[in-house]
């Protein structure tokens, strides 16, 4: 950012960026350079335009260019070389190229979007059409190539040949001109070609321009200087211009304003000029320019000359009040300080100390002339008229200077600034303060100043014996001087407490002030402090100002000088003015919304989408320096802070409409504000069909409600049926279950008094049986001994054998009786066992009985009459008959059948 002056011409600044109608002849003005890998390489620009709110476009080899002072865009319309363009108002760009013209026109995605309007690509196959010439006449649009001039007029396109050969065109006021290139002049007019003049018998020359001088129609030739007509014939103008013109051979042409005239040529660079002839500026490569070559010039409303060149693409700002001289041929270094005095121009640089005339700045001659005054090799930090006398502080030492001599003062090194305290002189210099006393006429080195150390490089002393020092790096110092020079009543202002860099020290009516490039601070005397202000302050700038302890100072009431690198500028503070602000406009550029994932661009008045509700504007005031914004959102919201950022970021904006009001400072000359407006979609659950659906929702909710208290209620009421209708099953089980256990255990226990009853029926009868078996072993042997006395003679034989035939029936009677009645207790356990086991016989059936009812071995034996072994080995036969496994019981075998 630009540094701070001391001194009161600041106020002038104010009145800066405004369109001069004189330009300053010292210097040359604020240029800026672009060589063409800046603007894409896009070959010669031969045409220049401007719109109406700022911005410039360019016709260039490679397609049309657009530059709004920091951003190139390029455009590609037809096939061939851009050769010329016009524009009308923001929105309507007519080119004219290689075989081909055509319209530009702001398409939907605010992009320019080229139609061509010439018909004849197809048809002229032998005729190579260059269109040099574009312009716009009222409602019309007007191409010109060297064989015809074509015009376009609400879709209609009419063709005027040329009379032998165009040359060239331009237009002076609101006509348009061209060349025949043997005939002479023509004027436009309507439909048809109107001769001014045609030229001489033998003379030929191509003409570059017109303009008008008392009345008289000024013809400006390429390479045969400057005509007048008269009488309706070219009469050769002959004046040290004219001569000059000829020689340079004019390229390019343009009116600057009503009293100035640009030339750009082929050999010299740039001349302008006023109407009379008077070279007030010559421009080349020695002051800045990146080529000789002039191509194309264009004058914007908010005065600026652009110039096309062989080589890049220069703006020069004639409305700026400070003008420059930059040392390209190495004559005299960085510019520090200067002085002004009898008309001779001291300048004091890395170098030395070198003069000049002060008419030799002006910026009529090639280059500038400097002088090293001999003994001055060095940097000088200061160069001072004081009573009459020059002081020059450089890093040798103090010296006086007079008639180019040079008498050392001192030999201390670092000499800054100086001011007067009655026959006294105060210097600053690398160590302290210097005091010197006046003895005579001759300064002598008096003391050291006490309590003050350091590299002191501002000094302000009050009417009222106050001193001020500002130190770098340290802080400011107010301190009270007494008689003896001594700084009583000290008080330090160290550097941290004022916010920002390279704090400058400053005083004017309102009192002391330290500037920084942030803010201004005021001392406050009441309350022995400095006060910040929260507005940043309009401050003087020039381009590549020197930082630090580099400032400006006054020459005289009409100049101020700058140290800036490469050289020093002019201020004219004496530039007659006028306030009318024209061509400059603040514009948007571009409104991109965005998010995490992606991004959009909108125009104004767009709505945007919820989720990119992150917001990057951008404004600009196009092709303008030092340029400040500020903006505020919505109405009646606090406005930003100034400042030089022309993006404006907004993140997580909430839904609804904004209004965005951005206004601009150039140079402290208000701009108008600008204002657009944007919305913010709500989100989707913000939105009206959104609220249909909650509505919906909730009424379908209730419902949903309603009905699961129902479907619960009816739940319930079934689950408690069922719980109840299950406990009642359950119980009916219980008693189901208790009735078959009753049932199970009445049966269990009539089961088991129908074993009791068969074990002891069983028993009854085997006892019957031993009994039977007791009496048949009796009647056995009664029928032995009867046998016996059977066989004796005797009558009593027949009454033996009835006996023995009766004893008989008795037996077999038994016998009988006993199978029958254990065949009626075991009647379905023989059966079981003689159809699974055929093979059983009768005793093996009745031992199965007498182990299923529980006998051991030895009541069966004692039933079977039998030896306890015997029934063993029969339960053994028995096993095998039944087949069954050494490790399965009988018993429990018999007990499953």
């Amino acid at each position: 950012m630009s540094r701070k002056s001391i001194f009161l011409f600041i106020l002038i600044l104010f009145s800066q960026n405004v369109i001069a109608k004189h330009f300053s002849e010292k210097g040359v003005p604020l240029l800026r350079n672009f060589v063409p890998a800046q603007y894409g390489n896009k070959g010669k620009v031969w045409d220049i335009h401007s719109l109406s709110n700022g911005i410039v476009l360019m016709a260039a080899d490679r397609g049309l260019l657009m530059f709004d002072g920091k951003n190139w865009t390029s455009y590609r319309g037809s096939i061939g070389f851009t050769r010329s363009l016009h524009a009308v108002g923001d929105s309507l760009i007519f080119t004219g190229s290689d075989m081909d013209f055509g319209v530009w026109k702001t398409g939907p995605d605010h992009e320019l979007v080229y139609t061509s309007l010439y018909p004849f690509k197809e048809e002229v196959q032998d005729v190579n059409e260059e269109f040099w010439g574009t312009y716009y006449l009222e409602d019309k649009a007007v191409f010109i190539s060297s064989k015809n001039l074509y015009i376009y007029k609400n879709g209609q396109l009419t063709r005027l040949s040329a009379p032998n050969r165009f040359s060239s065109s331009f237009t002076a006021g609101s006509k348009l001109y061209v060349t025949d290139e043997r005939r002479g002049l023509y004027v436009f007019e309507g439909l048809d070609l109107k001769l001014i003049f045609a030229y001489p018998e033998g003379v030929n020359f191509e003409i570059k321009g017109l303009y008008t001088l008392h009345d008289t129609l000024m013809v400006i030739s390429k390479d045969a200087g400057i005509f007048r007509i008269e009488e309706g014939k070219p009469v050769q103008v002959k004046n040290s211009l004219s001569e000059l013109l000829k020689q340079s051979k004019v390229f390019s042409y343009t009116t600057l304003g009503d009293e100035y005239l640009a030339f750009g040529t082929v050999i010299k660079g740039l001349y302008i000029t006023d109407k009379n002839g008077h070279i007030v500026h010559h421009i080349n490569k020695y002051k800045g320019l990146l080529s000789n070559t002039i191509l194309t010039l264009h004058f914007s409303e908010g005065g600026k000359l652009w110039i096309g060149m062989d080589f890049g693409i220069a703006v020069m700002d004639m409305q700026h009040k400070i003008n420059y001289v930059y040392d390209f041929r190495g004559d005299f270094g960085t510019g520090y300080t200067a002085l002004m005095k009898d008309d001779v121009f001291y300048l004091g640089t890395n170098q030395g100390l070198y003069k000049a005339d002060w008419k030799h700045l002006n910026n009529n001659t090639e280059y500038y002339s400097f002088s090293l005054i001999p003994g001055t090799a060095g940097q000088v930090w200061m160069i001072e008229n004081i009573q009459d006398q020059i002081f020059m502080g450089h890093d040798r030492g103090l010296f006086v200077l007079k008639d180019d001599q040079l008498k050392q003062l001192s030999a201390e090194h670092g000499f800054w600034n100086a001011c007067s305290f009655g026959d006294y002189l105060l210097f600053g210099n690398y160590n302290g303060i210097s005091i010197f006393r006046n003895e005579g006429s001759e300064w002598v080195f008096d003391k050291k100043m006490e309590l003050i150390a350091g590299s002191c490089n501002q000094l302000i002393l009050q009417p009222d014996s106050v001193l001020w020092v500002n130190i770098p790096n340290f802080g400011v110092i107010r301190a009270k001087l007494d008689a003896n020079l001594f700084p009583a009543g000290r008080t330090i202002f160290p550097e941290l407490m004022f916010e920002g860099s390279e704090a400058d020290l400053s005083s004017d009516s309102n009192g002391i002030h330290v500037l920084t490039d942030q803010f201004q601070y005021t001392y406050n005397e009441s309350q022995k402090v400095f006060e910040k202000q929260d507005k940043p302050v309009v401050k003087p700038s020039a381009a590549g100002l020197l930082p630090g302890i580099y400032r400006p100072k006054p020459l005289h009431e009409d100049y101020a000088f700058f140290p800036i690198h490469n050289g020093f500028a002019l201020q004219a503070n004496s530039l007659q003015t006028h306030t009318e602000m024209t061509g400059i406009q603040l514009i948007f550029k571009e409104i991109e919304a965005l998010n995490n994932d992606e991004s959009s661009h909108f125009q104004k008045d767009a709505s945007i989408p919820s989720h990119l509700n992150n917001l990057r504007i951008e404004c600009i005031v196009p092709n303008q320096e030092h340029v400040l914004y500020q903006y505020r959102l919505n109405e009646g919201s606090a406005w930003s802070r100034w400042t030089t950022d022309n993006i404006f970021e907004f993140l997580n904006l909430k839904h609804g409409r904004y209004k965005l009001q951005v206004q601009a400072s150039v140079e402290g000359v208000l701009i108008p504000s600008q204002t657009i407006t944007f919305r913010i979609a709500a989100p989707w659950y913000y939105s009206w069909y959104a609220m249909v659906a909650y509505f919906a929702l909730v009424v379908l909710l209730i419902y949903m409600l309603r009905y699961w208290q129902s479907l619960t209620l009816r739940k319930q009421k079934k689950h408690m049926l069922i719980k109840k209708q299950q406990a009642l099953r359950e119980q009916a089980t219980k008693h189901r279950q208790e009735i078959i256990r009753l049932e199970q255990e009445r049966l269990q226990s009539e089961n088991e008094e129908l074993k009791k009853q068969l074990k002891s029926k069983t028993i009854d009868l085997a006892g019957k049986a031993k009994e039977n078996e007791d009496k048949n072993r009796l009647l056995l042997t009664l029928k032995e001994k009867c046998t016996k006395a059977q066989n004796s003679q005797g009558s009593a034989a027949q009454h033996w054998g009835e006996m023995h035939r009766l004893i008989d029936t008795h037996l077999k009677v038994d016998d009988n009786m006993f199978d029958i009645q254990m065949n009626e207790l075991h009647q379905e356990l023989f059966k079981k066992l003689k159809h699974r086991f055929p093979d059983l016989s009768g005793n093996d059936l009745r031992l199965c009985a007498y182990l299923k009812i529980g006998l051991n071995s030895k009541e069966i034996a004692d039933m079977l009459n039998i030896q306890p072994s015997s029934s063993y080995i029969s339960r053994s036969r028995l096993r095998k008959k039944l087949k069954l496994n050494p490790e399965e019981d009988l018993y429990d075998f018999l007990n499953k059948i």
